[in-house]
């Protein structure tokens, strides 16, 4: 089985400390995903720490509503999810003592 986020346990600025389904408690830092991202990007968003505290988990990932744009195969624009590959958080998560 794929780790999944199964639930999200805390927030700080940056870091989002959750329950996966393997069981373990892991944080998940996004500051490298700040700092990598282009100026223009999306995920430049979430250095506002009010947005960043707004996110959630479907139980598979973790996610901000409404931060992208599709466009969809009429060419109208809908507000769409940020979110993020769990197997990328997964390794790049760090594993904290319960």
């Amino acid at each position: 089985m794929l780790p999944r986020v199964k639930s999200i346990l805390a927030v700080e600025p940056y870091k989002v400390r959750c329950l996966w389904t393997t069981g373990e408690v892991r944080e998940v830092d996004f500051l490298p995903y700040l700092t990598e991202s282009k100026p223009h990007s999306p995920v430049t968003r979430l250095t506002d720490t009010n947005l960043f505290k707004q996110v959630k988990t479907d139980g598979r990932t973790l996610y901000w509503d409404d931060l992208l744009t599709m466009i969809d195969y009429d060419g109208s624009h809908h507000p769409a999810p940020l979110d993020f590959d769990p197997d990328v958080l997964y390794q790049r998560s760090r594993l904290v003592n319960p």
